[in-house]
């Protein structure tokens, strides 16, 4: 079997890092633990926050950022 030729392995584009980073240094100041992942401006988010605020803030806050065209927001309010 041949290697798989290196160029057919996905490359992350540097357009979705550098908003990747941007997404999680603005989230890291409303929650603790929230994960985020951006493919072609879609953007996934995922964790645990307190309130459905906060929750809400979160989506509000990246789809208003630039490169941003689609938001999951798969974080979970915690019940304590």
């Amino acid at each position: 079997m041949e290697p798989m030729d290196p160029s057919f392995q996905p490359q992350s584009d540097p357009k979705d890092v550098e908003l990747e980073n941007n997404i999680s240094r603005t989230v890291r100041r409303l929650g603790e633990g929230i994960r985020v992942h951006v493919s072609g401006g879609h953007v996934t988010v995922s964790g645990i926050v307190d309130d459905f605020g906060t929750k809400r803030q979160i989506s509000q806050e990246i789809q208003g950022m630039g490169g941003v065209r689609e938001v999951t927001n798969n974080i979970r309010v915690s019940r304590e």
